[in-house]
């Protein structure tokens, strides 16, 4: 029994109960795929802030860096930063206020263990009486903090430091001297902590090389390395500056180094650590590298992250799905039983707009409402008379009879088939044609005749509408297609409704690709996630909005475009989407680099040209530019906004008003060399005066008239005093050359003199022993006769001594002698001839390998060179072999090389120095003065070569003589 009423029940209400389930069912699915997208949106916006609090960290240390950069740049624009020069350029920064978090700025010097006392003492007489470098044990390098601001507070803990001496600090500080690169240390135990609140801390280093130089090698920056331009970080400050309250919903975890882990942890928003756990359901780890170290960045979404209305809204829709297919059945429920009691009078009501018109099996009109009456203009009684069709729709517009039999509506009672959205003309009752939409429903019950009910709707308002939309479209789109920029229109999903003519040339897509694709498949990918948030705000806003980014085109080449959206609107005020115009920009873009990079370039180059430039306006003679060279020379006094008078007084303007007063009326540059110039550096009124290389171009406008002067100058002081300097130290050289050449030819004449006038008594004194030695022949002892021999030997050494003075001068005389092309195969021939009874003697050989055969010398010089070397040779020869002599002559870069190679006795290698020294024989059993070896090298230098000597002891001796000068071809 209970079955039975339950299928009752579900047959009565099958419609109700479908519509229950359907809208139920519906409801489930959309609130699993809300869900869904939420979760997506949740996950997506904790990866985004992820990423913002990950570039927030980045560019805030960048942006550090860059400020470090600023400070090397001091060191490399002026040979000497002074402590009132860094307090300036820090105040002028306002780093406290624009980049909290910074502990302090500061530049560590470079000391070497030499250079410690002076340093120590220099600081002190700045007025820093207790100043000393600390540690204070002996260390191979130091490097004291002696800038560092603000110098107070904690800071003050910090001066004189030596951060070398500490482990890690060292490491960072050895990267960045290396790599010339900003280098960010390990977690540190800042100097600056009192034991109160402390912090965990870090620094950054950039490297400053004696100089201003950048060196390439490591052996370079090591052994120029000057200092560092440094900051010390509190991290905890550092963070809270650089978070904020920007990023209250996530927590944020800083590990140093690759390996997260609780050692290497330098700071957390949270008491409690999340990296390792799931406590929480979103979690990140990214790695951030800063200044040649890495840091790892753990992220966690905080409870309710990503709670709003909108995540809410699944709840919502299954709450409110579920009550509407509640309604739903019950309405239902109501409307089928209302229906059973009254379906004629629910069906037909008087206050439709719409046309109602209900006929019988026959087509005749049993019912109209007021609106059909209205519509026609026939009352009900009138329509009764005859069929429907033929009352109001009989004829075509041109007048001729339209048949029932062709009318749709009337097949579609015959045929009992419905019939939705027919479009035709009726005929009122004045006999004027107007246009409608209709339906026709058929309606079969059973115990009853069958009728129809049509809805008809006057629609030629309608109609002229709909026409005038199709022409103003078109018109639109004629605009659109023929428009220089690419038009779209999206809906308020982004969707595309509609491009133009210049959309599709561009992306090479067709109009139904285009609709059906979205828009990030023509934007590149790297700039999706900016478009999109973006668009979304806009969207949430219903605000206008342009945007730059990379799009795709045809060939593939991504191309920047500027996009500017406007919103659209309805009738109501309800938003629909946006329409935008596209320009390609890619150009614009290309030129605005090139510009910033030819700024940047020509900034650089005032900045840091080695001279002094400036410009002057020619409107009041006002500085308008002065690069820090212009001003370091006048003292770094303020000349930027001031006349050339108000800055300069008269003795510094002599010569500089004239000449810009000229330029400015001629329009013709004015160009001096060393132009004697007085400035004032000191600011003291005392004038130094210099020396400068001056230009004066004037800088004129489209019409010719001079509109500024620039002024370009570099200091030659130094140069023009060298000058004169060497032209005086030439003078005195030309004094003292003079001198000495009398001096030379003073000596030169003593010892010809000495030696002639020498010889006449010496021959006496032989004579005189001669002649005793006759007298008293048979007279002697053997050991008086001995005394003789002796007093002979010692008048032979006095003649050969006095023989070598006189060849010794006579060497000097013939330095001068003029060369001339010379053939060493002809000169050996002559040396041969000389000393042919030596060599048969001997038995020695001379072997030849003239590669040079031909010389430009002076012939005496180069006979005296090569006969000494030869003669020696067979001079020296060991007792155990017959001499073998090699000769040879070769080219050796820029010289002639003479190699003459003996096997004879050979020198001890501790008595080869004394070699060519005058009077100095190494073999005393062979007869010989010991001038020969120094009369060759004596040539030999004097004529720019030189001469080397190889010798083993007892194998040989190899001398080598080096010819400066160009080998001959042929002799002459």
């Amino acid at each position: 029994m209970k079955l039975a009423k339950l299928a009752s029940f579900i047959r009565d209400y099958f419609i109700a109960i479908f519509s229950f389930l359907l809208i139920f069912l519906l409801t489930l699915f959309t609130y699993s795929e809300t869900r869904k997208k939420t979760e997506e949106r949740n996950a997506k916006l904790f990866s985004m802030r992820t990423e913002q609090v990950t570039e927030a960290i980045d560019k805030r240390m960048k942006d550090y860096i860059q400020i470090l950069i600023g400070g090397k740049a001091m060191f490399t624009s002026s040979d000497s930063v002074t402590r009132q020069d860094w307090t300036r350029y820090y105040e002028a920064l306002k780093l406290e206020k624009n980049y909290p978090g910074m502990q302090g700025f500061g530049y560590t010097h470079v000391v070497r263990p030499h250079e410690k006392e002076a340093h120590e003492q220099q600081i002190r007489s700045e007025g820093f009486e207790n100043y000393r470098i600390t540690p204070e044990t002996p260390r191979d390098l130091y490097t004291a903090i002696i800038f560092l601001e603000p110098f107070t507070d904690r800071n003050l803990r910090a001066f004189g430091y030596d951060m070398y001496s500490e482990p890690v600090r060292q490491s960072a500080m050895r990267i960045a001297r290396d790599t010339r690169q900003p280098t960010m240390s390990g977690k540190v135990r800042l100097v600056q902590e009192t034991g109160q609140d402390e912090q965990l801390g870090f620094l950054i280093y950039l490297p400053v090389y004696k100089n201003n130089v950048e060196p390439e090698s490591i052996q370079e920056r090591q052994r120029l390395i000057k200092g560092f331009v440094y900051s010390p970080f509190r991290v905890k400050d550092l963070m809270t500056a650089v978070l904020a309250d920007e990023f209250d919903d996530i927590d944020v975890e800083i590990y140093d180094g690759a390996e997260p882990s609780k050692e290497n942890l330098l700071f957390s928003t949270s008491p409690q650590l999340y990296y390792g756990s799931k406590a929480r359901e979103y979690g990140s780890l990214s790695t951030i590298t800063i200044g040649n170290h890495t840091w790892r960045l753990y992220a966690t979404a905080k409870e309710g992250f990503g709670r709003t209305t909108e995540s809410e809204l699944p709840y919502y829709i299954l709450l409110g799905g579920s009550i509407i297919s509640l309604l739903m059945f019950f309405i239902i429920w109501s409307l089928s039983n209302t229906r059973r009691s009254n379906t004629l009078k629910q069906t037909i009501t008087d206050n439709a707009t719409a046309a109602l018109f209900i006929l019988d099996s026959k087509g005749y009109c049993t019912f109209m409402n007021p609106a059909a009456e209205e519509m026609t203009g026939y009352t009900l009684e009138e329509m009764r008379k005859k069929p429907l069709h033929d009352m109001v729709h009989y004829k075509h517009l041109d007048g001729s009879p339209f048949p029932a039999a062709e009318c749709p509506m009337h097949n579609a009672l015959t045929n009992i088939k419905p019939l939705r959205g027919f479009e035709d003309t009726f005929i009122r009752k004045d006999g004027t044609f107007f246009n409608v939409s209709c339906s026709v429903q058929p309606m079969v019950e059973s115990g009853s005749d069958n009728y129809t009910i049509i809805e008809v709707r006057d629609i030629t308002d309608e109609k002229q509408a709909r026409q005038a939309i199709i022409e103003s479209e078109a018109r639109f789109r004629t605009m659109a297609d023929n428009a220089p920029v690419m038009i779209k229109i999206m809906d308020d999903a982004t969707n595309f409704m509609y491009v133009n003519k210049q959309w599709l040339d561009f992306t090479g897509h067709t109009f139904e690709q285009t609709i059906n694709m979205s828009w990030k498949e023509v934007v590149h990918p790297d700039d999706i996630d900016r478009k999109e948030q973006v668009t979304l705000q806009a969207i949430k806003d219903h605000s206008p909005f342009r945007l730059e980014y990379r799009m795709r085109r045809f060939d593939g080449e991504y191309r920047w475009v500027v996009a500017s959206n406007t919103p659209r609107f309805g009738a109501n005020d309800e938003f629909q989407g946006y329409i935008g115009s596209i320009i390609d920009i890619t150009e614009i873009k290309e030129a605005e680099r090139k510009i910033k990079q030819n700024a940047e370039l020509l900034q650089k180059l005032f900045l840091e040209v080695p001279a002094v430039v400036g410009l002057v306006r020619a409107q009041d003679y006002q500085y308008v530019l002065a690069n820090p060279g212009y001003r370091k020379l006048y003292g770094n006094r303020p000349l930027v906004g001031r006349t050339v008078f108000e800055a300069h007084s008269e003795e510094e303007g002599q010569g500089l008003f004239e000449r810009l007063e000229e330029v400015f009326q001629t329009g013709k540059p004015f160009v001096g060399n060393e132009v004697p110039t007085a400035i004032e550096r000191g600011g003291d009124g005392e004038l130094v005066h210099g020396y400068f290389n001056l230009v004066y171009q004037p800088l004129v406008d489209a019409n010719g008239t001079v509109e500024a002067v620039l002024i370009f100058a570099v200091e030659v002081t130094e140069l023009v005093n060298a000058r004169k300097a060497l032209l005086h130290t030439n003078e005195e050289l030309s004094g003292k050359n003079d001198e000495l050449q009398r001096i030379n030819n003073d000596l030169d004449n003593f010892v010809y003199t000495a030696s002639h006038d020498l010889k006449s008594p010496i021959a006496n004194m032989e004579g005189l022993v001669t002649l005793l030695r006759d007298i008293l022949q048979g007279k002697l002892e053997a050991e008086d006769m001995q005394v003789l021999d002796m007093v002979q030997s010692s008048i032979n050494k006095l003649k050969g001594t006095i023989a070598d003075l006189a060849e010794i001068t006579k060497v000097q005389k013939e330095l001068q002698s003029a060369a001339e092309p010379l053939s060493f195969e002809s000169m050996l021939q002559d040396i041969g001839a000389d000393l042919e009874e030596p060599m048969k003697e001997t038995g020695a050989v001379l072997k030849t390998d003239l590669q040079v055969g031909s010389i430009v010398y002076a012939r005496k010089n180069l006979r005296s060179i090569i006969y000494n070397l030869v003669s020696n040779a067979i001079k020296y020869k060991s007792p155990d072999r017959p001499p073998v002599i090699n000769l040879k002559t070769y080219e050796q870069g820029e010289y002639v090389v003479l190699e003459v190679q003996d096997n004879g006795l050979g020198i001890k290698k501790e008595q080869q120095h004394k070699l060519f020294t005058m009077f100095k024989r190494l073999h005393t059993h062979v007869e010989g003065t010991g001038i020969g070896l120094y009369i060759v090298k004596r040539i030999i230098e004097n004529n720019g070569g030189r001469i080397e000597v190889d010798s083993v002891h007892g194998k040989g001796t190899t001398f080598k003589v080096y010819f400066k000068q160009v080998p001959v071809e042929q002799e002459v």
